[in-house]
């Protein structure tokens, strides 16, 4: 199928909020349906395996999501869709990096050395920041989760899964896009889009940018301001480029800036003890209402991301098509996060990260319409990061008493450089052995070199500074720390096999095997030699069996997966006091084994022309099967522990009905409901910072015009209010707290939305 063809409304199963605004190609305009035509599922194109396919053919457990669909799911940004794909988690964690855990596999440290375990790529570009990896939805053509180890066409640190951002791509005729919204807590949204032809069937082009802004959800008792406010302006501009029938060149130039006036500071759940600047005693108690914080340092989160990438597309043949995809991107975050949550000099924490990429991926895809098809390629990523990290101010203190009374430093700031070149060579094939049976087989080599030094001083005396450029403040309390550098080498190779069966056109049945791969590296909070060892790569094997079908003539599809993973090497970040000095003392290491295994179900209906239903429920049983750490000084077996981010249930439900109400205009009504178990929101599992089941409801009423040009709808989110525990800090060691950071209470608002 040609590139044109992928902006059909794409969703696993997923469906077209009316009959008559539904998604089409970019060179037709929206068909007349008859009212038994319009109560058929839509026909779905996928690229999980980097070909185009129809979904319910392909022996893959892949959700996606439409423009329009990420639209009716009120989808700002990319953890809009959580909820809706089974056994998966994902919103914006402490240090605005996107945390996100597929099938309980997963990494919620925000630090440049722990990569994340579910790889997120824009327009076929891996984003190798998490910071970066918190997406706004705008300018969107689809958006693909592809739930499971994607270590073969995917390769790096996608371990857990994968999720593709796909632009829209430039219109062959004028088109563009606008939606204006405002609601409570002073927001205001702005999106827009336009496109066209630049020249006749040669060069097409587009720009697009969003803006949204509105006041922190919290207040901070300290200056009486708000507390996590957002300002957010992200832009798009791209290029067609047809010089050709056979060769296409795709450019795409993309950026974010991000300043709001304060960081986003977590909550006591816990009291807190410690001494004033002054040498004063107090203690703050645990924080009765989790959206009011009382703390001294939240006033930087400044985020300037930036990415350019060329895709070449060459039609080599009727049967091969060549394909490189050339990209660079940039990233700069600076943050004040205050990890005591009180007024306390204790831990507050002065991050400023610098950061860089390249990749480059060349892949050839042969597809006859025979028996064979296939994609083979090589690629090449480089990244360098430096990260100056620390403690802002009253540093020099322990419980908030100077550190010379003691004699021993309590802290350290430093300067951490890394650097990964990796290479890979990658080839996947299927083949039909006959009209109901076909066979995959895919492999994928892969070879890392990371390098990285640390440049740190401990505060104590006497005065010295060696740390390039640091802060004023900082200056004249501290002592070097030994230089540390390392290097270390990684390769692995992960294999895929699939096998499937399709009986008739509406039933197909699959299992594969895959084995997924997540890099080593070396700890960017270590302070001595035998903490800077390198850790080892995270590995998981994972076995899936599936069934994909379609009932009542097309008006219904339901896909269930079971699934088993082997996870070992884990990577965990623990907390904790050091046993001699009692000071703060972090570790980063392959502490942990686990068993995960679940079931995942997804389901679509249309009814009648003017009802559509979707529902999905993940069940997972996770469980470690060794977990040793440090606690208190002493290594210690806590494999009792929940896993991180997974919990036993999660479910999803979503029902859209509209109906008209003249020749030209329609109401809709829409509802969804996101569901999950308890869960465990940090590495202690913590029963205070413990998730309680919940509940999430959203809703909008809308009038369209029938032919989708234009729109008003009034939306709420979170409906009942509920109070959402999304990220936990255990401290209790120390400096003696734990701490809780929360999603957004009820909002709601009124947007204006106009397509031509």
């Amino acid at each position: 199928m040609k590139r044109k063809h992928l902006s059909l409304a794409i969703g696993c199963a997923l469906l077209s909020p009316v009959a008559w605004a539904q998604d089409t190609t970019e060179d037709t305009p929206p068909p007349t349906q008859s009212s038994s035509e319009a109560t058929l599922l839509d026909a779905i194109v996928v690229t999980a395996r980097r070909r185009d396919e129809w979904l319910q053919d392909v022996p893959v457990a892949v959700s996606a999501f439409s423009e329009q669909r990420l639209s009716d799911l009120q989808a700002d940004d990319i953890s809009g869709i959580q909820y809706s794909v089974p056994n998966l988690y994902l919103d914006k964690g402490d240090g605005a990096n996107a945390v996100i855990y597929l099938r309980g596999v997963g990494q919620n440290d925000s630090l440049a050395f722990a990569d994340p375990g579910v790889g997120v790529y824009v327009d076929d570009v891996f984003i190798a920041r998490s910071q970066a990896a918190f997406l706004e939805m705008f300018d969107v053509d689809r958006v693909e989760v592809l739930r499971g180890p994607q270590g073969t066409l995917y390769g790096r640190n996608t371990i857990g899964g994968a999720i593709k951002f796909v632009s829209a791509p430039p219109p062959s005729t004028p088109g563009g896009y606008l939606e204006v919204g405002a609601g409570n807590y002073d927001q205001r949204v702005l999106k827009a889009s336009l496109g066209g032809p630049l020249i006749d069937d040669t060069l097409n082009g587009k720009v697009a940018f969003a803006y949204s802004a509105r006041d922190g959800y919290a207040n901070n008792t300290v200056d009486g301001q708000d507390d996590g406010d957002q300002n957010s302006l992200s832009g798009r501009v791209a290029l067609d480029w047809k010089p050709s029938d056979r060769l296409q060149v795709l450019f795409n130039v993309d950026g974010k800036r991000d300043r709001p006036d304060t960081s986003r500071s977590p909550v006591r759940e816990t009291a807190i003890t410690g001494a004033t600047p002054r040498g004063v005693l107090v203690t703050y108690p645990a924080a009765t209402d989790p959206y009011v914080v009382d703390v001294n340092a939240n006033g930087l989160s400044d985020l300037t991301a930036f990415g350019a990438s060329m895709t070449l597309r060459y039609l080599a043949s009727d049967a091969v098509t060549i394909e490189a995809i050339t990209a660079h991107r940039d990233l700069d975050f600076d943050l004040n996060l205050d990890v005591d949550g009180s007024l306390l000099p204790i831990l507050d924490i002065l991050l400023l990260q610098d950061q860089k990429q390249f990749s480059q991926e060349v892949r050839a895809t042969y597809d006859a319409g025979g028996p064979l098809a296939g994609t083979a390629g090589l690629y090449y990523f480089h990244d360098e990061d430096t990260t100056f990290s620390g403690v802002d101010n009253g540093a020099a203190t322990f419980f908030g008493f100077p550190v010379t009374v003691f004699g021993f430093p309590s802290s350290s700031l430093a300067e951490t450089t890394q650097a990964t070149r990796s290479y890979a060579a990658f080839a996947d094939a299927s083949y039909d052995l006959s009209e109901k049976f076909a066979v995959s087989v895919g492999l994928r080599y892969t070879h890392e070199e990371k390098t990285s030094g640390r440049l740190f001083e401990n505060f104590f005396d006497p005065a010295v500074s060696v740390v390039r450029d640091t802060p004023p403040f900082l200056a004249g309390v501290g002592r070097p720390g030994p230089r540390l550098t390392g290097k270390a080498d990684f390769e692995a190779f992960t294999p895929k096999v699939s096998v499937s069966y399709k009986p008739n056109e509406d039933v197909l049945f699959y299992g594969s095997a895959a084995r997924g791969f997540k890099s080593g590296g070396f700890d960017g909070r270590a302070n001595s030699d035998f903490s800077f060892r390198p850790f080892l790569p995270e590995f998981v094997w994972s076995y899936e069996a599936g069934a994909k079908t379609s009932w009542m003539d097309g008006r219904l599809t339901f896909n269930a997966a079971y699934f088993y993973s082997d996870y070992s090497d884990m990577q965990v970040t623990s907390f904790g006091a050091d046993p001699v000095t009692g000071a703060f003392v972090s570790l980063f290491t392959n502490a942990a084994a686990a068993t995960i295994q679940g079931l995942e179900f997804e389901l679509a209906a249309r009814p009648t022309p003017t009802l559509s239903v979707n529902a999905s429920l993940g069940l997972l049983d996770a469980r470690y099967d060794e977990f040793n750490i440090l606690v208190g000084g002493v290594v210690t077996d806590v494999s009792d522990r929940d896993l991180v981010n997974t919990p036993k249930v999660s479910g999803s439900l979503a029902v859209t009905w509209e109906r008209p109400i003249s020749d030209g205009l329609g109401l809709v009504l829409h509802g969804d409901a996101g569901y999950r178990s308890s869960l465990a929101t940090e590495i202690t599992a913590s029963p205070v910072l413990r998730q309680d089941a919940y509940t999430l409801l959203n809703a909008f009423a809308a009038l369209r015009s029938t032919s989708g040009t234009w729109e008003v709808r009034a939306g709420v989110q979170n409906l009942t209010d509920e109070k959402i525990r999304v990220q936990g800090f255990n401290l209790a060691e120390f400096p003696g707290v734990q701490l809780g950071f929360y999603t957004a209470p009820r909002t709601y608002d009124l947007r204006l939305i106009y397509r031509y």
